[in-house]
């Protein structure tokens, strides 16, 4: 069984937490995740939730298990203008996801309504801030003199009082048993915690999908039907695993 997962720190947790479960461990892109699934080349894959919100059909997702956070593990925003003063974003066409979660808390967070606009990911930073207000770019792009930066994940969790879900285990319907999927999501759930799932010190990363997370995944499908990105709240297609009787087991012993 072949899992893939993004190339950032609090996804690698993940892939360290099943490495005895799966075969081979591979890094791909977000935009990469869906086409390496239909295609064959994985088995397992963390899939952006957006994605898997908007074209849940044929797709199964593994209880328990996400990659979730206060922050935004890849991206954030570098504002070169006051916020209220915010008029275009430049980003790279393939962040639908961290796009539409900045777009989501300017508007609903800061009031600002900005046009996104495509940019080149080739093109350097202070470029881009030339022509747009701000820019989506990578975490470890540095903010030239006289500019900010935003993280859209915390900004999320300062509105909605709730971790993000950046993405959800996912697999092809049909391909995950319902023991393995039991096994994954007990894996993760007794893996010890990472260092990797930590930001300065502070843990603000989680590879379970639960509680709070649960919560910011039903708000995030929400607020999508609410501003149209979605013409419904879709049923988000979880393996169903039985639950264990655990007084009928003490019975039996």
């Amino acid at each position: 069984m072949r899992l893939a997962i993004w190339p950032v720190p609090p996804a690698r947790a993940l892939g360290a937490a099943l490495a005895d479960l799966v075969t081979e461990v591979v890094e791909i892109e977000p935009f990469e995740a869906r086409a390496a699934l239909d295609e064959g080349g994985v088995d397992l894959a963390l899939v952006p939730t957006l994605d898997v919100l908007r074209g849940h059909t044929g797709l199964e997702v593994v209880p328990g298990v996400a990659l979730a956070g206060e922050r935004s593990p890849r991206r954030h925003l570098v504002v070169g203008s006051a916020l209220d003063a915010i008029e275009t974003v430049g980003f790279d066409p393939r962040d639908t996801q961290e796009a539409l979660l900045t777009q989501l808390v300017m508007r609903e967070h800061y009031g600002t309504q900005a046009t996104f606009a495509l940019s080149d990911p080739a093109t350097p930073l202070a470029d881009v801030l030339e022509t747009n207000s701000a820019a989506l770019v990578g975490y470890r792009d540095p903010v030239p003199e006289g500019a900010f930066a935003l993280d859209p994940g915390q900004e999320w969790t300062d509105l909605t009082l709730r971790p993000y879900p950046w993405a959800l285990l996912t697999a092809l319907e049909g391909t995950l048993s319902v023991v393995d999927a039991m096994r994954i999501r007990s894996a993760v759930t007794e893996a010890p915690v990472s260092d990797a799932l930590f930001h300065d010190g502070v843990g603000v990363y989680q590879i379970t999908l639960d509680g709070y997370v649960n919560d910011g995944l039903d708000q995030l499908a929400e607020y999508l039907f609410e501003t149209g990105t979605l013409s419904e709240v879709p049923p988000v297609p979880f393996i169903a695993i039985p639950e264990v009787d655990e007084d009928a087991d003490d019975d039996e012993e």
